[in-house]
C-alpha cells in the first residue's frame, strides 16, 4: 500500500531542512539575478539593456529589504512551532515567492543570449548559479504538491519508493529533489510517474526549461568557438 505521507516519519528532520533548502535556493537565485542585472548588458544599447538599467537600482535597493524579510521569516518559521502554531502557510508564501524569483531568473538568463555580452564567461557563471536554484525550486514544488495531495488521501506522483522492499527504502523528501536533479542531469524517461494531467504538464515544463538552459550554454559555446 502506498505511503500516505512522509511528513510524519521525517517531521523532526524536515522542520529545519526546509528552511535550509529555501535559504540555499534564495542565495543561488540572488547570485544569478545579480550576475544578469549588474554584468549582463553594460555595452548593449538594446531595449532590454535600457530596461535593465532601470531595474538595476531597484534590485540593489530591494535586495537588502528582501534579505531582512526572509531573515524575519526564518525566525518565525522556528518560533511558530515552539508556540504551538503551524508555520506551513509562512513556508508556502516563502516558497511561492522564491518560485516567482526563479522564473524571473530564467527569463533574465534567456535574455542574455540575445544581447552582446561584455563578459564571455557570464552566461556560464549564470548557468552554474541558476541550475541549483532551478533544481531546488522544482524539487520543492513536487514535494509540496504531492505531499499536500497525500494528506488529503490523493496522490499526484508515483515513485518506486511507494512500494518499499528489503532493497528499497520508503519514500522520503529527498526523493523529490533527487527526481528534480535527474531531470536536469539525465535526459531519459524518469521512474517517477505523474498521475494527473497537471503534473504531466509540470513535467513537460520542467524538462523544457532544462533543455532551454542546455541549449543556451551550447549556443554560447559554439559562438565563442566561431569567434575564437
Amino acid at each position: 500500500m502506498p505511503q500516505t505521507s512522509t511528513e510524519s516519519s521525517t517531521a523532526s528532520l524536515y522542520t529545519w531542512t526546509e528552511p535550509v533548502i529555501m535559504c540555499m535556493w534564495q542565495m543561488f537565485i540572488f547570485l544569478s539575478l545579480k550576475n544578469a542585472i549588474f554584468h549582463g548588458f553594460e555595452e548593449s544599447e538594446s531595449l532590454v539593456a535600457n530596461i535593465t538599467g532601470f531595474v538595476r537600482p531597484i534590485f540593489a535597493y530591494a535586495s537588502p529589504l528582501i534579505a531582512i524579510l526572509f531573515i524575519t521569516g526564518y525566525v518565525c518559521v522556528f518560533a511558530l512551532p515552539a508556540m504551538g502554531k503551524s508555520n506551513r502557510l509562512l513556508l508556502d508564501c516563502m516558497g511561492f515567492f522564491l518560485l516567482a524569483r526563479t522564473l524571473v531568473g530564467f527569463v533574465m538568463l534567456n535574455l542574455l543570449i540575445i544581447n552582446p555580452l561584455s563578459d564571455n564567461m557570464l552566461l556560464l557563471r549564470q548557468f552554474l548559479c541558476f541550475m541549483p536554484a532551478l533544481i531546488l525550486g522544482w524539487g520543492w514544488l513536487y514535494w509540496r504538491l504531492d505531499q499536500g495531495a497525500r494528506r488529503k488521501g490523493r496522490q499526484l506522483l508515483l515513485f518506486p519508493e511507494d512500494c518499499p522492499s528489503d532493497l528499497r527504502e520508503p519514500l522520503s523528501t529527498f526523493d523529490y529533489y533527487y527526481h528534480s536533479a535527474m531531470v536536469a542531469f539525465i535526459f531519459e524517461l524518469s521512474e517517477v510517474e505523474p498521475l494527473t494531467k497537471p503534473m504531466k504538464i509540470l513535467f513537460l515544463i520542467n524538462a523544457g526549461m532544462m533543455l532551454d538552459l542546455v541549449g543556451l550554454v551550447l549556443t554560447q559555446a559554439i559562438g565563442l568557438a566561431g569567434t575564437g
